[in-house]
């Protein structure tokens, strides 16, 4: 397709999959050719992310769901930049700019749903919003299904377009496993069992201490890390968190890293994943920790069934049982072949359905059907 002016817009201050997808999306799509500009909050970091990629940012954050003085300053810059089409991603900043794509020409609005919905959303203003959007995306299946339950949307106004990743980013290198291990205080023979989330209860940290706690009793070996800070805002959530850990006695044994940026090297001095969060739109660390190679251990729910195959590429459990959890991974503790076939298995997956390019090419298709003269 030919190239076109395409603004992202998001006006969350959170930083999660939602705003890194962001970032993530604009850059690969200027790569493409595309001219780019993103509207996000000031000094926040879906800015930092956007500045690092070289995203020319605007700031966009709405005092409430509609701001008249935001409203005006959108339409100007709309026109300046002369943007052919919005694409979405927080579903509150719909109400703004689905009134300033009609006032500057119509334009059209690409949405992109990245969590479920609980409560309806089909009352008359939000069928006015809904109608004004040419297509809208969902994450996985889960979310496709609650956008169909809970929006006045028809099924062929929604595509269901996967994250993808750079593959070239994730591989088991060993001289970066033996550095980052090394880092970790992580000796060579240790088994290191890790995930990814935010500090939060939802993200199955508490049940993945149990398990730590557990395996360490028959593994005094084994290590364990957690990756990820708490939301902002939401710093006490992750309370219960430290002070399990302390109950636990598990300061030796379980490293909270926090927040990294590296997280493919850290990856790469894992040797299982494991995954218990509660409830999951999709799981992009999961098909991260797959890129690398490594076996997984998650949660049957959610996006996570778009991704793991059981007994393929991993192994499922339920939700919150801390026993199936401690089970599935002391399975492949022990067992090194079947982490090295789930690891092969799980890379190729990935391979297959979740390649950055891959969703470039969808992102692209739907643009080019809300833009037939871009065809």
């Amino acid at each position: 397709m030919k190239n076109i002016r395409i603004a992202q817009i998001c006006s969350s201050r959170s930083w999660g999959g939602m705003e890194m997808h962001v970032g993530i999306l604009s850059e690969q799509l200027t790569k493409r050719g595309h001219s780019v500009i993103a509207l996000c909050p000031r000094k926040s970091k879906i800015e930092q992310d956007l500045i690092k990629r070289k995203i020319p940012v605007y700031p966009f954050q709405p005092a409430d769901y509609f701001s008249p003085r935001t409203l005006v300053k959108i339409c100007n810059l709309l026109r300046s930049k002369k943007i052919e089409l919005l694409h979405v991603h927080y579903s509150k900043d719909l109400w703004t700019t689905i009134a300033a794509a009609r006032l500057v020409g119509k334009l059209p609005t690409v949405f992109i749903k990245h969590i479920g919905t609980q409560k309806p959303k089909r009352d008359i203003l939000h069928k006015w919003i809904y109608k004004n959007v040419c297509h809208t995306i969902a994450i996985s299946q889960v979310i496709e299904r609650n956008l169909l339950n809970t929006h006045p949307i028809k099924k062929n106004a929604v595509s269901v377009v996967h994250h993808g990743l750079d593959l070239d980013l994730f591989s088991r290198d060993p001289e970066t496993r033996s550095r980052v291990r090394e880092e970790l205080g992580v000796a060579a023979d240790q088994v290191l069992v890790g995930t990814i989330g935010r500090l939060q209860e939802g993200k199955g940290h508490l049940e993945f201490l149990e398990m730590a706690k557990n395996i360490s009793q028959q593994f005094p070996k084994a290590r364990f890390i957690i990756i990820g800070d708490p939301t902002r805002g939401e710093e006490l959530r992750a309370r219960r968190i430290y002070e399990k850990m302390d109950q636990l006695d598990l300061t030796e044994k379980v490293i909270l890293s926090g927040f990294r940026d590296d997280v493919p090297d850290v990856l790469s001095a894992m040797d299982i994943f494991a995954f218990p969060s509660h409830a999951e739109a999709f799981g992009l660390v999961v098909i991260e920790a797959m890129a690398a190679s490594l076996p997984v251990v998650s949660s049957r729910c959610d996006g996570i069934l778009d991704i793991v195959k059981d007994g393929q590429t991993g192994i499922l459990v339920n939700p919150k049982n801390v026993g199936e959890l401690t089970g599935a991974v002391r399975k492949l503790i022990v067992d090194a072949e079947l982490r090295t076939t789930f690891g092969k298995r799980g890379r190729k997956r990935v391979e297959q359905n979740f390649t950055m390019s891959r969703m470039i090419d969808q992102v692209e298709e739907i643009y080019k059907k809300c833009l037939p003269v871009a065809a």
